[in-house]
């Protein structure tokens, strides 16, 4: 595999601290500056106690966040979304700890477990202060194209997991992500490439294996099935026939077997969410920029464009055409392809990287 040559110059940490602003007030205008392609900064507290001290490192593949401040909130929107920075993001708290809610479920994380979150849906993460009132947390960003194609086939869809801190995986993948963070900048580039995989298929196994201890775990043999079926209703998007009756003849239900399962959604209803899930995805995407909204609505199963639009505005807050305006405005689109078929996918994640930390450098020097 040809990969990108080592670059001439370490790259440098973004450092980034409340401190050297005149105000608490300049500070976090600045702050929400830095972040508004990915998500809007909404602080917990009052300005005035508004204080963050944060680490950027560009890595060979990833890019490596460390963080202490006042509790703060992050909403990750549909217009962010958009915007095209497709990721995963990997999580510690080193004090303090977050709730996350996304797609209608909430999730817990303590400081010592991880989290790994799948960026490719809206969310809002709420942290929690630690007793001396702020928060640490260390996060590494992962570019798609590096981590999906390791991810089985049941984890299907975006999510979160939570990796317990009692699991002794969980113990081994935070111990790795505090090797790494400590090892960063003396790593060749080679070396930083290998480490990242290395996090990668760390990442991948954690979330490819279920937790016992995770409340939110598939245990039961319902559980089991329903995620089999979204499996299938995933692969099968595209299909015209997709639909209640085809599904209870592959599974062997009845109607009402198949509508508990989903309850309180109905089957058809998360069906033509996912389908505009998938309408989202190929919008933003540099692959389908050529089709028109009216081929997308057709390839996703929609009777006419003005049915799609509809029904778009409604889960999204906003019309087709402004999100595809919104990712073509933006040179920090996810890398093309993506797929497990994806010729080069460590040089991919480095130009994903390069392109994103690239943008912080030109907004910092605002």
């Amino acid at each position: 595999m040809n990969q990108q040559p080592p670059p001439t110059d370490p790259p440098q940490p973004l450092r980034f601290s409340s401190g050297d602003f005149a105000s608490p007030d300049l500070a976090l205008e600045r702050f929400r500056k830095l972040t508004e392609d990915i998500c809007d900064v909404i602080l917990l507290g009052e300005t005035k106690d508004f204080h963050v001290s944060s680490t950027t490192l560009r890595l060979s593949g990833a890019l490596l966040l460390e963080a202490r401040s006042s509790a703060l909130r992050y909403d990750r929107t549909s217009r962010h979304v958009a915007r095209g920075i497709d990721h995963f993001q990997l999580v510690m708290y080193l004090g303090g700890g977050a709730e996350f809610v996304s797609s209608d479920r909430t999730y817990q994380q303590r400081a010592g477990d991880v989290s790994v979150i799948d960026m490719g849906l809206p969310s809002l993460t709420r942290e929690t202060q630690a007793e001396d009132g702020a928060t640490r947390a260390m996060s590494f960003i992962l570019p798609r194209v590096l981590l999906a194609p390791l991810l089985s086939a049941a984890t299907g869809g975006p999510m979160i997991r939570i990796l317990p801190r009692e699991a002794p995986y969980a113990r081994m993948l935070s111990e790795y992500m505090l090797s790494l963070r400590r090892c960063a900048l003396e790593l060749t580039h080679r070396e930083s490439q290998a480490a990242v995989q290395s996090l990668a298929q760390l990442v991948a196994g954690g979330c490819n294996r279920r937790w016992e201890d995770d409340p939110l775990s598939v245990s039961t043999s319902q559980e089991t099935l329903r995620a089999r079926i979204k499996t299938h209703i995933e692969k099968n998007l595209g299909m015209a026939s997709l639909g209640v009756e085809p599904l209870c003849r592959e599974f062997d239900l009845s109607r009402t077997g198949l509508y508990r399962l989903f309850a309180p959604q109905s089957p058809i209803s998360y069906i033509h969410q996912r389908r505009l899930h998938r309408a989202f995805a190929m919008l933003i995407s540099p692959a389908f920029r050529t089709w028109r909204i009216l081929d997308i609505a057709l390839e996703c199963q929609f009777a006419s464009d003005a049915t799609f639009i509809r029904a778009f505005r409604r889960q999204f807050d906003l019309p087709p055409g402004e999100a595809r305006k919104l990712a073509e405005q933006k040179v920090l689109g996810a890398p093309p392809g993506g797929g497990p078929s994806h010729p080069l996918p460590d040089a991919e994640a480095s130009r994903w990287v390069s392109q994103l930390t690239g943008a912080l450098l030109t907004k910092n020097d605002l």
